[in-house]
This record gives structure tokens, sequence and C-alpha cells, in this order.
């Protein structure tokens, strides 16, 4: 096949200038270098094109809680086998966190604050009696997995119908003593 037969060797042609009868005619360099030009305007990158997604904002009183726990929470390592139930594994024998705690009539609850994944999640748990409940959430405190530890037995996931109603208990305890700390 010769060379000048074969469309997809041709170099590309420069457009003529537009006279004043004839339409205006654009090059496809020219589409092509204002390309990144209209990328570069958005706010950011689509992700099919590399960008990276949009951050979710934080609501000051997750921001409030996360700073309270990581300034005055104090370093402790927690049993991998609840969080691993959740989806929360590092491969290790133990995951540290920053913790808070306090004894209520109700039983003992604890937020923990952890980077484990390169962002600050959550993971609060309560201890009623002989049962601990673990709920791990992510900084915007979207709940993403729950788990129950019987003193005497191994981890299971939690039933959605309970950890719908716990959940938002556990969080609204830490955010309310989070609220009375900063006034």
């Amino acid at each position: 096949m010769k060379q000048n037969a074969d469309r997809r060797c041709v170099p590309f042609r420069i457009a003529p200038a537009a006279s004043h009868g004839a339409p205006l005619l654009i090059s496809r360099r020219l589409l092509l270098a204002a390309l990144p030009l209209g990328l570069a305007a958005c706010e950011g990158a689509p992700a099919w094109l590399g960008g990276k997604p949009p951050r979710d904002r934080v609501s000051p009183q997750a921001a409030r809680l996360a700073r309270w726990v990581s300034t005055t929470g104090r370093d402790t390592v927690l049993d991998p086998r609840a969080l691993r139930v959740m989806g929360l594994d590092n491969g290790q024998r133990d995951i540290p966190v920053k913790q808070l705690a306090e004894e209520t009539a109700n039983g003992r609850h604890v937020v923990s604050l952890t980077s484990l994944r390169g962002r600050n999640e959550f993971i609060f748990h309560r201890r009623e009696g002989d049962n601990l409940y673990f709920h791990l959430a992510n900084v915007n405190l979207v709940r993403q997995g729950s788990a129950t530890y019987p003193r005497h037995g191994s981890p299971a996931r939690m039933a959605d119908s309970f950890a719908s109603t716990d959940y938002p208990a556990q969080a609204t305890y830490w955010l309310e003593q989070a609220e009375r700390r900063a006034t």
C-alpha cells in the first residue's frame, strides 16, 4: 500500500483563513490545544480523566469532635477482631487509635479516632452488660459498618435494624459532649 494513499499518514492541514463569504474553519490542532483550557476552568478534572473526586465538607460538629479526640484522647490500641468484621483491617495485630471514654448510667461510652487508611475515621463503641457494640464511621459521621462482640464469644456483624437505632444514639451522645466542652 502506498503511503500517500493511507489517510492515517496524511499530516494535519491547517484550515485556510476565513474570508467574509466563507464560514470559519477551525483546525483540529487548535481544538485539541484549547481542550485543556476548558478542563482547567472546571473546579476539578473529572474522575474519568484521572482527577480526584470532590472532597466532602466536614460539618463543624464532626470537626470539633475529631479535634477534641485527637488533642485530648489517649493513645491506645484496639483488638482488631471486631473491626475486621466491619472491614477495617491493617493486617497487623493491633489498631492504633486516640480514645476518649466515659461511664454513664446505661454503660460505658467510648469514641476512638484512627487514621489507619490515610483518613480519619471514628469508632464508636459502648459496653452494655456483657456485650460490646461497635460502629465504624467516616469523619462525616456516615456509618460504614457495625458489629457486636459478646464477652465470651466472637464478633459478628450487627443487624441493620439495631444498628440504625444504636449508632445515632452513640454519635449524638459524643456530639453533645463535644458541644458542652466547647461552650
